[in-house]
């Protein structure tokens, strides 16, 4: 059996992470019903339980919720890209926002998957993710490409200029999280919450949470259909 065939019949070991136990408990059943090669070895409600987990389990993917509880989800991307090479990570998120998934891949993930997607397309990304590949959703690589390489002028946009714990907790917010709520989101206190939201309204030069939504809404960071909440 040559090198090839060994790493193709070994299970590729997976650790979930996502603060919501259902989603958690229908990805690890679904994969469990439709991959037999794929085996779910751990799973993390928050970014500092996904750390830990990495480190006591053995895995060759990360597949983790675009905003987790505890650090930064980018943050966590560059930690393992740093401390575990050999570990893959997916992003799966209902995100489409070109500078959340163009920070998602600078920071070191591999892979990007919308969840609006089937079980089928899910497992079909992991595979060529453990291949190696790098895989980016088709109606989004294309402008990464154009962005990334320059074969056209491209301006700033005006929230780019946000750290990555700025623009989580702008996207919460205008998806019409309460102050507390983000807080409980991302495990922090609503404190800092309100000192990033305090630095969000500061660069971007808004007064309100309106404005904040309009925004938002206005270059497809959130769907209208979220109400804000003060």
């Amino acid at each position: 059996m040559t090198e090839t065939d060994l790493q193709t019949s070994k299970k590729i070991k997976i650790i979930l992470a996502d603060n919501r136990t259902l989603v958690r408990n229908c990805i690890a059943n679904s994969i469990q019903q439709h991959a037999t090669n794929i085996e779910v070895v751990a799973e993390a409600p928050d970014g500092g339980h996904l750390l830990k987990l990495i480190v006591s389990n053995e895995c060759d993917i990360v597949l983790m919720d675009a905003i987790l509880p505890g650090p930064s989800t980018l943050d966590i991307i560059k930690n393992i890209k740093v401390e575990f090479p050999n570990i893959a990570v997916l992003v799966s998120t209902s995100y489409s926002e070109m500078d959340f998934i163009i920070r998602c891949f600078k920071a070191g993930a591999k892979g990007y998957f919308l969840n609006t997607g089937s079980i089928e397309h899910l497992i079909g990304i992991i595979k060529r993710v453990h291949r190696g590949e790098t895989v980016i959703p088709p109606e989004v690589s294309k402008r990464i490409t154009i962005k990334n390489l320059g074969h056209q002028p491209q301006m700033q946009l005006p929230h780019e200029v946000l750290t990555d714990r700025e623009w989580e907790v702008m996207i919460l917010m205008a998806s019409g999280k309460a102050l507390s709520r983000v807080a409980q989101t991302l495990n922090l206190s609503p404190k800092t919450i309100s000192s990033h939201r305090n630095n969000v309204m500061k660069k971007m030069g808004w007064q309100n949470n309106a404005e904040m939504m309009f925004y938002a809404i206005r270059k497809g960071l959130v769907k209208e259909e979220h109400p804000i909440q003060e």
